[in-house]
């Protein structure tokens, strides 16, 4: 009695320590989570809107003023060659230039440096968006070829029952000679869909391990509920402007007529302005010069009239791929909800009624082999009927899921607005 009790005990301590040192499970949520913290594809878009941000400073700033150092009018022959005091026309000159260009460009370039940083910031939304997808993508990937394996499994251990079945029904007289071959048959098909499933599970481990690092190898949490979408209807298909898929485009068209504009304003000349000091041998008097420099554009059908043209066929460019771009968009998520919509009813339907016609056909068919009525073939036939019927089950789970990461995540996370 006392033995029993420590016993229990023991086992009971045991199972206490390992459930205290289990390694804990990874949901979807937490897996999202680690892969935002170190995702490199990220960090290369939040360091380009550093560096439009940078380029916003200065770029509608006048240019730097430019030195001047030089010798004018050297002699090179006669008995004053190379010297700089002698001869009266030789300088030493110093002097600064700078160039004024138009406040209206300034401000065209600032506004480009601006519409680019909009953009960069836009496209680093959607690094974000496409991270969450993907790792939600990956996770759903691994969980689902996890639950295909534990039901194969499942599936092979009763198989394997149904042999040593056959095999003692044939040892006391009854059933058919090829009865256990059947079922050995049925028991090696289930074992080649576990090799597979088990390939599809390194796989997807090994594409979870490229977000998230070792943690991708932990047991994974339960799963979230895929019936169910955290955005409206109208919230996906409305103000298509401002999803993250379409937002750079705004930016780009704005950069693209900047730049039209800039061209126009080709036509307006900039100017510059010199000074300089010319210091002469001590003979002569040094001399101050002052100059200034304009451009001439007199030759605009030829040069600013054809990159006008060029600029304002690139603003129609953009203009096209955008509404290209929102039109396919739209289109997509529409396809994405008839599928999330399609998916989530066939997974109805399997639970309420194939599931059920499956599993009875299977039960009918094993009373009447235990009764003598019906032979081990008709036995597997129904059981094979409903091992599809389950796989495919857990298949339109995991169409019902991917369908849901691929709405559930198509707008930022609340928390990445703030």
């Amino acid at each position: 009695m006392h033995s029993q009790f420590f016993r229990i005990t023991v086992a009971l301590f045991a199972t206490a320590a390992s459930i205290g040192h289990a390694e804990p499970s990874l949901s979807l949520a937490e897996a999202q989570r680690l892969a935002a913290k170190d995702a490199p594809q990220v960090e290369a878009q939040a360091a380009a809107v550093r560096a439009a941000q940078q380029a916003t400073i200065s770029a509608a700033e006048q240019s730097d003023p430019k030195l001047i150092v030089g010798i004018d009018n050297l002699p090179i022959d006669t008995a004053d060659r190379f010297s700089l005091t002698r001869d009266f026309m030789t300088m030493r000159k110093v002097g600064v230039m700078q160039d004024f260009i138009r406040s209206e460009k300034l401000q065209l370039r600032g506004d480009r440096a601006n519409a680019e940083m909009r953009k960069e910031v836009a496209m680093l939304s959607l690094a974000k968006v496409n991270l969450r997808r993907d790792v939600a993508l990956a996770w759903i990937d691994r969980f689902f070829a996890e639950r295909q394996l534990d039901l194969l499994k499942e599936l092979a251990s009763e198989g394997k029952l149904q042999i040593s079945a056959a095999n003692a029904a044939l040892a006391g007289g009854k059933g058919q000679a090829t009865d256990p071959f059947a079922a050995r048959l049925t028991v090696a098909q289930l074992t080649d869909r576990i090799i597979d499933s088990e390939r599809l599970i390194a796989r997807a481990q090994a594409n979870l391990v490229r977000w998230l690092g070792p943690a991708a190898k932990q047991p994974l949490d339960v799963a979230p509920a895929f019936d169910q979408l955290e955005h409206r209807h109208q919230d996906l298909i409305g103000n298509l402007d401002n999803h993250p898929h379409l937002a750079m485009y705004a930016p780009m068209q704005a950069m693209a007529e900047s730049e039209m504009k800039l061209a126009r304003a080709a036509k307006h000349p900039d100017w510059s302005l010199e000074v300089s000091y010319a210091q002469r041998g001590p003979a002569f008097s040094n001399m101050l010069s002052v100059g200034v420099r304009i451009d001439l554009p007199i030759f605009q059908s030829r040069r600013q009239d054809p990159a006008i043209a060029s600029k304002a066929a690139l603003v129609e460019q953009v203009r096209a791929q955008a509404e290209d771009a929102k039109r396919m968009y739209a289109a997509e998520i529409e396809a994405l909800v008839a599928d999330w919509d399609a998916a989530k009813r066939r997974v109805q339907r399997y639970t309420a009624e194939l599931l059920p016609l499956a599993h009875e056909r299977t039960d009918v068919a094993l009373a009447a082999y235990r009764g003598g009525k019906a032979d081990l073939l008709s036995v597997l036939d129904a059981r094979k009927v409903e091992i599809d019927t389950r796989l495919n089950h857990l298949q339109a789970q995991g169409d019902l899921a991917r369908a849901w990461a691929n709405l559930n995540f198509v707008l930022p996370d609340a928390k990445d607005q703030k």
